[in-house]
Parts: structure tokens; C-alpha cells; sequence
């Protein structure tokens, strides 16, 4: 058996894909239904990654008309990526490609994201320049955008949306879909209460904490909405979660406090960080050291500083304005 690919449970394989970050790897799903396999996420669109989906098909002896659907937890290019590739794969006997399906504001997001690249590339630097960020570092930043577009290739032709509270029967699964906002507008997790599994994509993480970020395009208090959703999912019974990256997740309601816990005191330094009129940028620099980060890395940096900031905000800890650039002040000093 590859070292990237094994049994996790009964019926789900999980394949370990290769990322261009910090982030090394992503884990992606094959589950095993009586009419097919369902693949949950995809990967980027990298020579490798196509390689070990086609080692892992081999290994299970799973034809092209042998995929039945194609699942995503959410948009972002490394669960996303390989979608389009995958769907034309399906199709290579002869037979219709098989659907990709997701949430369907997280497919409204990838349209506007990743078929409208040019668009999306403006409207991030000046994003960038709004958080305080100097003008070379946006262009270079919006540059290694680019690059990573062509990643996210081709394009899905065929996407059906899922519904919260529907159940997607795969085999001995019943799973319950799930909205859990906040690593994107509408991630999804997939529970099978009976079973007591759940496909939990980036939204749970064992080893690292989910990235909560506020692009321009994201719903407001995206901070907010996620720790909402860790309350909510507290009542779950989960024994074990299949995460997008990392190890497995076996002490459910410890690791939800966990990253409960990790944003007060994230919040807590946010607002230490603000004295007098302070940007986006400044808060990032103190909080993250971004001057020791990558270029992918500042990027969800500063979206995440944002995030935590307007949550401060609407807590009303914070104030805020942009006169070009946004500022922020503690409400005791307006």
C-alpha cells in the first residue's frame, strides 16, 4: 500500500495530496458507496496529486464511471482545485461526468473567485492597501495569486448545490449535512450520528488552528458565525473526525474548547495591539511576526487580524474608520 493512501474506517480511504505551502498536505476522502465511490475534496491541480488520485483509484480498482459524485467541504484552491480535473476524469469512458457538488454560497464564491481571476486580483490589492499594507508587498502578494489560479484548472462544468439539514446516503453512511460558517461562508461538515464519524474538512483541526479570515467578498463577522458554530457543534456525538489537514480528531468537545479558548486569547492580543489609530497591517505585524512568513502566509494573516478586529468592533471593544486606510481605536479612547 502507498504511504499516502490508506483504510481510515470502513468504506473511507483517505489519500494525503501534496501542497506548495507551509501547509505540506491536504487529506482527501474516497468513500464507498452500492452505486459508486464519492470523493470528498480534490486537491490542487499539480502533477503529483493527479498521480497519487490515479494510484489510489488503481489500488482500489475503481474505474472512471466507477466515481459517482464528486463532494467539497469549500471553495478554497486546495480542496477545490482538482475538481474540474476529476469531473472531466469521469467522463473519459464515454459517460456523463459525475457532479461536483457543494454549499451553494461557496460555489457562488468560486465562480467569482476563480473564473473571474483578473477581477479578483484588483479588488485584493486594494484590499491589501486598505489594511494599512504597502503597495509593493500587495503587488507581490497578488502576483503569487496568480500563480496559484493556475492551479485551480480547468473549471468544473457541472455543480450541484447540497442543503443543510439533507442527509447524503453513501453505503452505510447517513450523513447530515451541516453549515458551519467561518473558514468559508459555506463550509460543510458531513455527521453520521449513528456511526458517530465526521468528514470535517478545515473547519475542525487537531494540530493547527482554521484560518477565520475577512476577504471583501466575505459575509460580515465571519469571527463570529464560526464560534457560533463551535457551540453548535458541542452537542454532537462525535468519536472520531476526518480533518482536511492533520491528524484525526478523536477528543471532539476537548478540541472545540481548544480552539475556543485560542480565540479569546487571540482576541485579547488583537486588542493589545491597537494604540491609538492602528491598521490592519501594524496589528498583523505585532500579532503574527509577518515579517518572518510567506507570502500565502501574510495573506491569511492580515485577513484573520481583520477578522478578529471587526469582531472587537461589533463587540463594541473596538472603533473603526477608513479615511483610505482602516483604523482602528479602542472604544474607550473615541
Amino acid at each position: 500500500m502507498h504511504t499516502f493512501f490508506k483504510k481510515i474506517a470502513k468504506d473511507i480511504y483517505q489519500v494525503q495530496l501534496p501542497l506548495p505551502f507551509a501547509l505540506r498536505i491536504v487529506n482527501v476522502y474516497l468513500v464507498q458507496g452500492e452505486h459508486g465511490w464519492t470523493i470528498f475534496d480534490t486537491g490542487l491541480n499539480l502533477p503529483e496529486a493527479r498521480e497519487r488520485w490515479i494510484a489510489a483509484f488503481d489500488a482500489l480498482g475503481i474505474s472512471a464511471d466507477g466515481i459517482q459524485q464528486i463532494i467539497l467541504t469549500h471553495y478554497h484552491p486546495d480542496h477545490y482545485g482538482l475538481a474540474g480535473w476529476l469531473q472531466a476524469y469521469t467522463g473519459e469512458t464515454g459517460h456523463a461526468p459525475v457532479p461536483v457538488k457543494m454549499s451553494a454560497r461557496d460555489a457562488e464564491l468560486a465562480d467569482e473567485i476563480w473564473r473571474h481571476k483578473k477581477d479578483q486580483v484588483q479588488m485584493l490589492h486594494r484590499y491589501f492597501l486598505e489594511c494599512g499594507m504597502p503597495e509593493t508587498l500587495s503587488h507581490e502578494l497578488t502576483r503569487d495569486i496568480q500563480k496559484l489560479q493556475a492551479l485551480i484548472e480547468p473549471q468544473p462544468q457541472k455543480i450541484e448545490h447540497l442543503e443543510p439539514g439533507e442527509t447524503l446516503d453513501i453505503g452505510r453512511y447517513r450523513f447530515q449535512i451541516l453549515h458551519t460558517p467561518g473558514h468559508s461562508d459555506g463550509h460543510l461538515i458531513f455527521w453520521d450520528p449513528h456511526e458517530k464519524i465526521a468528514l470535517c474538512g478545515d473547519h475542525i483541526l487537531l494540530n493547527i488552528t482554521p484560518n477565520i479570515s475577512q476577504w471583501p467578498n466575505t459575509e460580515a463577522d465571519p469571527l463570529g458565525r464560526y464560534l457560533d458554530s463551535l457551540n453548535r457543534l458541542a452537542y454532537l456525538n462525535v468519536e472520531i473526525a476526518f480533518p482536511g489537514h492533520g491528524p484525526n480528531i478523536e477528543d471532539w468537545t476537548g478540541r472545540l474548547r481548544e480552539l475556543k479558548q485560542h480565540h479569546d486569547e487571540r482576541l485579547s492580543a488583537m486588542l493589545e495591539a491597537v494604540n491609538g489609530s492602528t491598521s490592519i497591517f501594524q496589528v498583523s505585524r505585532e500579532v503574527f511576526e509577518i515579517d518572518t512568513l510567506s507570502h500565502h502566509e501574510i495573506r491569511f494573516a492580515i485577513a484573520e487580524t481583520r477578522a478578529h478586529l471587526e469582531y472587537l468592533v461589533k463587540a463594541g471593544q473596538l472603533y473603526h474608520e477608513n479615511p483610505g486606510i482602516w483604523l482602528y481605536r479602542r472604544a474607550t479612547e473615541v
